[in-house]
C-alpha cells in the first residue's frame, strides 16, 4: 500500500522532467538566410546568429543545452568548417544554455563583463562566457569585420549588438524583438529608458538597407525599429504624466495606456506583457 501511495508523488516529480524533455525532442531547427554567408537559426529560445566561411563558423547565442546537437546539425547544413567563436548577447539561459557544450568542443565564448558577473550573482547554472570585454571587441573573420559592442542597459545590463560591417547586418539580442513588447529584466540591470536609448543607437548604426536580426522574431529594417522606438516613447510620456499626477503603478497598469498597441504586442504573460513594460517604465521614472 505504501508503494501505491508514493506513486502519485513520484509521478508529480517525474512528469515535469519528461514534459520538458519531450518539448526539446520536438524542437526543429530552421536556418534562415539573412545576407551572403549570414543566417540565423530559429528553434526554441533566442535567434542564433550564424556566419560561415573558410575561416570557420561564428555563432551568436546558443539556446538551451539539450538542443546543442540539433544546433550543430543545422550549422552543418551550411558549413563543414570548424566552430570557432560564440558571442553571448546577454545572460539569459535561452541564449547561453549551450555554453558548456560548445566550450567542450573548443569554441571560444565571448560576452560582456556584466554577462559573466550577473550570471554569477544570479546563481545561473549555465556556464558564463570564458572571455569578456568591457566596451567592445572586433573579429576579423571570413573576409568580414564583426564589431561587438555594449549598448545602454536595456533588456539586461550586459546587452551587446553584433554588427557585420561589410554585410550591413546587425544582431540585437533581446534588446529588440518583433514578437512582443520589449522585456526589461530590471532584476538583472535592465532599464526601460535604456531600452529607448538602445533603440536610438540601433537606428544610428543602421541605414535603409540594414538587415536587423532580433533576439526573437523575424528580420527587420530600420523602419520597423523606428516604429517600436516611437511606441516606447509614447508609452514613456504617458507613464511620466501619470506619475506626475501621483498615479500608482497598479492604477497605471489598469489605465489602458498601451491599449492601441496591445493587440499587436501584448504577450499576456510575464515576458513581453504590457504590465511588465509599464512596471519597468514606472520603476525607471517614479524615483
Amino acid at each position: 500500500m505504501k508503494i501505491f501511495r508514493l506513486m502519485p508523488v513520484c509521478l508529480a516529480l517525474i512528469l515535469p522532467t519528461i514534459a520538458i524533455a519531450q518539448d526539446f525532442d520536438s524542437v526543429e531547427m530552421t536556418v534562415h538566410r539573412v545576407s551572403g554567408n549570414i543566417s540565423y537559426i530559429a528553434g526554441m529560445g533566442g535567434n542564433i546568429g550564424l556566419f560561415v566561411g573558410d575561416d570557420g563558423v561564428f555563432l551568436i547565442d546558443d539556446q538551451y543545452a539539450p538542443l546543442t546537437d540539433k544546433i550543430v546539425a543545422a550549422v552543418r547544413t551550411v558549413s563543414d568548417q570548424p566552430l570557432r567563436f560564440l558571442i553571448n548577447t546577454h545572460m539569459h539561459p535561452d541564449h547561453t544554455g549551450g555554453n558548456e557544450n560548445f566550450g567542450k568542443m573548443g569554441v571560444a565564448i565571448f560576452g560582456h563583463d556584466n554577462v559573466r558577473s550577473q550570471m554569477a550573482a544570479a546563481s545561473k547554472v549555465e556556464q558564463p562566457p570564458l572571455i569578456t570585454f568591457s566596451k567592445d571587441i572586433s573579429f576579423h573573420i571570413n573576409g568580414e569585420t564583426v564589431h561587438v559592442f555594449k549598448v545602454p542597459n536595456a533588456h539586461t545590463n550586459g546587452d551587446v549588438f553584433v554588427q557585420f560591417e561589410g554585410s550591413n547586418v546587425v544582431h540585437t539580442g533581446d534588446v529588440y524583438r518583433t514578437t512582443t513588447y520589449a522585456y526589461i529584466d530590471a532584476s538583472n540591470g535592465g532599464s526601460f529608458l535604456g531600452t529607448i536609448a538602445a533603440h536610438d543607437l540601433l537606428i544610428e548604426v543602421s541605414d535603409e538597407n540594414t538587415k536587423i536580426v532580433p533576439g526573437h522574431g523575424v528580420v527587420s529594417d530600420i523602419a520597423d525599429v523606428r516604429a517600436v522606438r516611437d511606441m516606447l516613447v509614447v508609452i514613456r510620456d504617458r507613464v511620466a504624466a501619470a506619475i506626475r499626477e501621483g498615479t500608482s503603478l497598479a492604477e497605471i497598469q489598469a489605465a489602458g495606456l498601451t491599449t492601441e498597441y496591445d493587440a499587436r504586442w501584448n504577450s499576456d504573460s510575464r515576458i513581453g506583457s504590457a504590465d511588465s513594460l509599464l512596471g519597468a517604465a514606472y520603476l525607471d521614472m517614479a524615483n
